[in-house]
């Protein structure tokens, strides 16, 4: 069961205010001879007159029209052996640019075919082929391209490779035909460095590049992604160094596309900005977070992130930027409790503030944004 209430207050533009009740239940039969089935289903409805959310992708808890979301969002069969997992049907999935998406009041979910494969050491075979999909604010099921006016599907294979239990090295590959072609490699060392006292020191980097392929339905793309992190942790405290950098066009697949092609969350390290900025093309953000956890149960973070958004390339039709800003500043405090394993408690304070003069956007979009956000588990 999931509570979710959300103010936002911004200059020149409408206010924002959201409560919504819902939640996912689901059954999951045991295994005969390692096949199972389950099914799930996901509920989000507005509080009345709370909920006057005007339509925005990420903020959005409801389906476009401002109804209630009831949708059958997982019904699969699944068969299970030592080492390998194939599941069939409605389902969410955990690949970067395919994935749940569970950042607001219900997940991204998918009419697939994904496979797992542990047949070789240290190495886990991911795999999908996803003929549908159900965007987290919305009830239907439809093509993953269909904003496009095209029927396409989505061809997902990688491999997840753990030499040690500190470094993982990923590479997936996403193919869609007409679309785009997006091979992304990440690696990360949990322990690149650990001194005698307990401090340790983790990085990673991710390369994401982008492609389009067959008749180039969604335009002429040839983007990337490099991003870099590295995080210091010392007994309770922890603090991280994020950087990005976006090619010529904004991302297509991820969080910062919305319902027009958002099959998954916001791929950036820098992911901690209002409205996913840090994706647009030729966007260059950077940040840190300073971290410390009390206990298991407790968790609070200060964040801040700068953008440097390019007039040039948000301006170019081919950048295909949807959510075109000026350079920003955002400051974000985050709070976790969970006192069992039952309930959970996750608040965010939020403030973004655009840059008078950094861009010809600015006089459009100067609408600085302070928001709180407060989201409630149950689990049962």
């Amino acid at each position: 069961m999931r509570a979710f209430w959300f103010e936002g207050e911004r200059e020149l533009r409408s206010d924002r205010t959201a409560l919504t009740l819902g939640g996912i239940l689901g059954y999951e039969t045991s295994a005969y001879a390692g096949v199972s089935g389950g099914v799930s289903v996901f509920l989000s409805n507005g509080i009345v007159p709370l909920t006057r959310m005007p339509y925005s992708g990420q903020t959005q808890n409801l389906n476009p029209d401002g109804s209630s979301i009831h949708a059958l969002g997982e019904a699969y069969l699944q068969y299970r052996s030592e080492a390998t997992s194939l599941k069939i049907g409605r389902q969410r999935l955990d690949l970067p640019l395919a994935n749940d998406y569970y950042n607001r009041m219900l997940p991204n979910s998918f009419e697939a075919l994904s496979i797992e494969n542990r047949s070789l050491p240290n190495i886990q075979f991911k795999g999908a082929y996803i003929t549908g999909w159900k965007y987290k604010a919305d009830d239907t099921f439809r093509s993953p391209t269909y904003t496009y006016g095209i029927d396409r599907n989505i061809l997902i294979a990688g491999a997840l490779y753990t030499p040690y239990p500190a470094l993982k090295i990923e590479v997936y590959d996403t193919y869609v035909d007409d679309i785009m072609n997006a091979p992304y490699l990440q690696m990360t060392d949990q322990a690149l460095y650990q001194s005698s006292d307990g401090t340790t020191l983790s990085c990673a980097i991710q390369y994401l590049s982008e492609r389009s392929t067959g008749t180039a339905a969604a335009g002429v793309i040839d983007t990337y992604l490099l991003g870099i992190k590295a995080t210091v942790t010392g007994g309770a405290y922890y603090m991280s160094f994020l950087g990005t950098q976006i090619g010529n066009q904004s991302l297509l697949g991820t969080g910062g596309r919305y319902e027009k092609m958002g099959w998954g969350g916001f791929i950036t390290y820098t992911d901690l900005q209002i409205d996913g900025e840090s994706e647009n093309a030729g966007a260059k953000a950077y940040g840190t977070v300073l971290g410390y956890r009390a206990s298991e149960r407790f968790e609070i973070a200060a964040k801040y992130m700068h953008i440097d958004q390019s007039d040039a390339r948000q301006a170019d039709a081919a950048s295909l930027t949807q959510n075109k800003r000026p350079d920003s500043n955002e400051y974000n405090m985050d709070a976790t409790y969970q006192p069992d394993k039952a309930f959970r408690l996750r608040t965010r304070l939020s403030r973004i503030d655009y840059i008078t003069g950094s861009t010809a956007l600015y006089q459009a979009n100067a609408y600085d944004e302070t928001n709180i956000r407060i989201i409630a588990d149950y689990l049962f």
